[in-house]
Formats: C-alpha cells, structure tokens, sequence
C-alpha cells in the first residue's frame, strides 16, 4: 500500500471506471491517463516517480522490516532473515558503493528487464532512491531521443571507481557491457557479444589484484543443436543463421538432426529440417566449424580492461556461467547450469555446478560433449527417454566433436569441480565469506543461490521434484562438501506454500555488504512461455541476514 501522496497522486483504476461509467472506451481512455500522470512523475521527479504506482521498491524503515521466523525460512543459529527492499521485478544483481564519493554506502540493483524495462538504481543510506537507468532528464530530452537506450535481460552488476558496470543486450540482441557514472551517462567497454539465443552476457566480477573484468557469456542453445524449442522462443526465426560460436576451429563427427520443420509446405518447403551442430536451424553443410572470427565465443568466460580493449577468453565451453565469483587470493569461482531435457538434442539429468576456472589458460570444459560435472555426456545416465530422441535419427546422445582432431583435451573433473548440485537446480550466483560477524564459522567457505527449475520448458514437460532450488548453499571448495544453509524449511519453492508466503522462491544473486550483513535477491516469480521469461510484477526482494542481537 503506498502513501498518502501515492495514493493522491496515482488515481487507482477502481475510482477512473467509477468516473468513466460504463462505456468501456472512456474506461480505457481513463486508464491511459493514469497511466500517463505516473509517468509524468516520473519525469519530473518527485517521489511518485521513485515509489511507483504500486508502491514500488524501497529500503524499509527498521519499524516495517518483516522478521522472517524458522518455521518458514531456516538458517544457522544466531542468524535472522529480514525482508529489506520489497517490490522489485525479476532482479537480477545487487552491489555496494564503497567509494568515497557522495554515493558512499549505496546499495544499487538491476532488475533484468524481462518485461522490456530493464532498470538500474539504488538507494543512499537514508533510503533516497536514485536512478541510473533509465536516468532521469526532461520532457524534451524524452521528446528528442536523447537517451540510448538499452535492453534486457541485464546480466550482472559490479561497481569500481565511481563507474557502474552493467551486462546487457543492444537493439539486435547482442551482448554489451556498459559502464555508467551517477549522472545517468554511459560507455561501451565491449559490444558485439553473441547473446541473440537462449542465454545472454552474465555476471560481472573484477580481479582483486590486476583489476581486470570478468564476464560470462552462456550458450545460444540447450546442446549444441537449434532445435525447435529456440524456434518456439523466437530467437531462431528472428536470427536464422544464429548459433553456438566456438573458441577454437572444430572437427565435427557429421551428425544431422531432424525435426519437423515449422515452415514445411510454405512455398514448398520441406517438411523435416535437418540441422547439425555449431550451425543455424535448418543448416547441416559444414563438418568444420571455425572459431569465431571475433574472438567473442559463446559458452565462455572473458576478461577485459575495465577502459574496454584487451578482450581475453579466459574459459570456453561452459553453457552457462551463471555466476563468477573471486577469492582474496585471486582465485576464480563460477557456477554452471547443466543441459536441460528438451530440444533436438535433450539430456536428461545434467547436473549444476560450481567449477574452479584456471587463471589464463582458456580451459576447455567440454560443453556440449561433457556435462556441467565434466563426465562424458554418452554416460548412461544422461540419455534420455528413447521416444523423445529417436525421431531425430539417432537412438541415443553422442558427442558431436572430434576432440582429437579440435585439438581438445578432455577436462580435469577432479581439479576442476568444486561442487556438484541436481540437475535444474538453478546455480546462479555466488560469494565467498571471509570474516564478516556472524559468519566467521564458514569463513573460506563460498555460498551459492539456487534459484530453481525452469519447468515445464526445461523439462519438456515431464514433473520434476519441486524441491530443487529455493535456496542458499554453503560449499567447502576444498572437500567439495555442499550443505544447505537457508532455506524454506518446508522445502518447497513460495509458489507451492500459499499467496501470501514469503518463504524464498528464486533467489538469484547474494552479496556481503559493508556492513557484514548478508544481502539475498529473490527473483520472485517467473514461468516460462516457450523459454521467455514471465515476471510477476512487484514480486522480488531483497533479503537481509544479519545477526540475532
């Protein structure tokens, strides 16, 4: 419920179509000029255009903090989960403004932009809302196109010497990352990344030591293959000739996959689609494939000068590297989400990962031909039921490289793996503790959010156990020992506990703050249409774990 000057200042649809009657026309010619008051508050500034309609996000005064109790969300002894910043859409990153500037103390927070309004902003410590994106200008600025526009899904969010560092797509659906100052103004620190199909450019990370950016770009596909699950996401039509882009030349084995081919009959097509790896829907020409002729593969992770230049594939063959993370020591972290059942090329029970990611080597880790846990992918346990591949031509799931002759050297799963979860669990992003109070019992430890499954996209359907995500892990990089450490106690996402639960449902990204305090985003709700992503609207938080004084 927003305040009194909300309420005043956003006339609710009840009262517009009491003053409109009955004519639907003058209820929707109502409902448009409340829609249009909202935003010229927002572009002149005041607080209606901070809060929202609705209310929208803001830090919570200590009197209207939620104290969450362990019947609904557990954690260690001595630790209490509060909710901080209701409201959100879909966030996706959270970062701390440790400068000394006049953002000093900030938290800031980028909701993904999967409803086509990805945003950047924070708050100062007095719980002022600011914006970064879209930043705030006149009337005329909007009038006259002033503003470069950016768009979703936002990846990652990092924060260095007065510069927010954003990962994003342009207006063609390739992967940027930009840099933006407090005024709202905005560089390129690198464009032209291949994130047109199912996954994007992901999270941020700087080197503790050389200062370097780390970002990770996932996968334009499930494995390898475009199938008919892109077609129905809308990529593959969009971008016909769009797929995985490797990081070295590759030797293929010469599969050819069918599928039924959406445009059969029309103009004489036919009516199967053969398609083969590395190569767009419908394409099965090519036994090599060449590396990218960029140097921006897909399923990688790169570093670059945070001035932009200086691009370095750090690794490659990772589907999707959710999240990258940095001990004191300079050591990398990233987790990887596992194939998926569905597609051409459908693998059953991949599982996610936290991997271990070798400084400057450009480490093969064996996407597509090796699971997330780098085992062969024609190990038994990963073939799927023979009714869902035999129509492609093939009984069973093999690899589609010759490794030899790519000059690929098969991964190191004992040096490599840090953590193994189950399939669909949703890895996303993760932190390492080191001292912070309340917490020090876990210090070298790394923490992990699961967000949770994709279904029934990811699973083409078929029910999966509704306790995979949902929660924070806690992984002992050294015996790769993985414990809960919060989570749901009834072990069961939000959606499944009741409307109004506020037990976790997705949650995404997770960060220590300057102030020891452990900051939890939750997604919220989100389904899938064909692979798009849904948000419910107002439905993420931020999480704040803190200890019980």
């Amino acid at each position: 419920m927003g305040s009194v000057r909300d309420r005043l200042s956003c006339p609710s649809t009840r009262s517009v179509a009491r003053q409109s009657g009955i004519a639907s026309l003058r209820r929707i010619a109502s409902l448009r000029r409340v829609a249009r008051l909202c935003g010229v508050a927002v572009l002149a500034g005041v607080v209606v255009g901070a809060v929202g309609c609705s209310g929208g996000p803001r830090v919570l005064t200590e009197d209207k903090r939620v104290f969450i109790d362990r019947a609904i969300i557990e954690r260690p002894v001595d630790l209490q989960v509060t909710t901080y910043i209701p409201s959100l859409t879909a966030p996706v990153a959270i970062a701390f403004e440790t400068a000394p500037n006049d953002y000093a103390g900030s938290i800031l927070l980028a909701e993904a932009g999967y409803d086509g309004r990805p945003a950047v902003f924070g708050f100062k410590p007095d719980g002022t809302r600011f914006n970064i994106y879209p930043a705030p200008r006149s009337i005329f600025a909007k009038i006259l196109g002033k503003t470069e526009k950016i768009y979703g899904p936002m990846g990652g969010l990092a924060l260095r010497d007065g510069e927010i560092f954003v990962s994003h797509r342009d207006a063609n659906g390739d992967g940027m990352v930009s840099a933006f100052s407090y005024d709202g103004t905005r560089r390129t620190v690198v464009a032209g990344l291949p994130a047109r199909g199912d996954f994007h450019v992901t999270d941020l990370a700087f080197h503790p030591t050389n200062g370097r950016l780390y970002f990770g770009v996932g996968a334009a596909t499930n494995s390898g293959v475009v199938g008919l699950d892109n077609w129905q996401a809308g990529w593959a039509r969009e971008h016909r000739d769009f797929a995985d882009s490797p990081s070295v030349d590759l030797k293929l084995l010469g599969y050819r996959f069918d599928t039924r081919n959406p445009l059969g009959g029309l103009l004489g097509g036919d009516d199967i689609a053969v398609t083969a790896p590395f190569q767009g829907f419908g394409t099965s020409k090519r036994l090599r494939i060449p590396k990218s002729p960029t140097g921006k593969p897909s399923a990688a992770i790169f570093s670059i000068s945070p001035g932009g230049g200086d691009l370095r594939v750090e690794a490659h063959g990772i589907r999707h590297p959710r999240g990258l993370a940095f001990n004191a020591f300079g050591n990398l972290f990233a987790t990887n989400q596992g194939m998926e059942l569905r597609g051409t090329r459908p693998v059953k029970d991949d599982p996610d990962t936290v991997l271990r990611i070798p400084p400057g080597s450009g480490t093969w880790f064996g996407w597509p031909d090796y699971s997330a846990d780098l085992v062969p992918i024609t190990d038994a346990r990963f073939q799927p039921p023979a009714s869902m591949i035999a129509r492609t031509g093939y009984p069973e799931v093999s690899f589609l490289i010759d490794h030899s002759g790519s000059g690929l050297i098969r991964p190191d799963r004992q040096t490599l793996v840090r953590a193994v979860f189950p399939s669909l669990s949703g890895a996303s992003k993760l932190t390492l503790v080191d001292e912070q109070a309340g917490f020090t019992a876990s210090s070298g430890q790394i923490l992990v959010a699961l967000a949770g499954d994709r279904a029934p996209w990811a699973t083409s359907g078929q029910t999966i156990r509704d306790d995979l995500g949902a929660r924070i892990v806690r992984v002992d990089p050294e015996s790769r020992q993985t414990v809960d450490f919060i989570y749901n106690t009834e072990q069961k996402p939000a959606r499944h506990l009741g409307k109004r639960s506020i037990a976790l449902e997705a949650p995404i990204d997770i960060k220590f703050g300057p102030d020891d305090a452990l900051y939890i985003v939750d997604a919220g709700r989100i389904t899938w249409d064909n692979g798009r992503p849904k948000p419910t609207r107002n439905a993420g938080r931020v999480l704040r774990v803190t200890l019980d004084e």
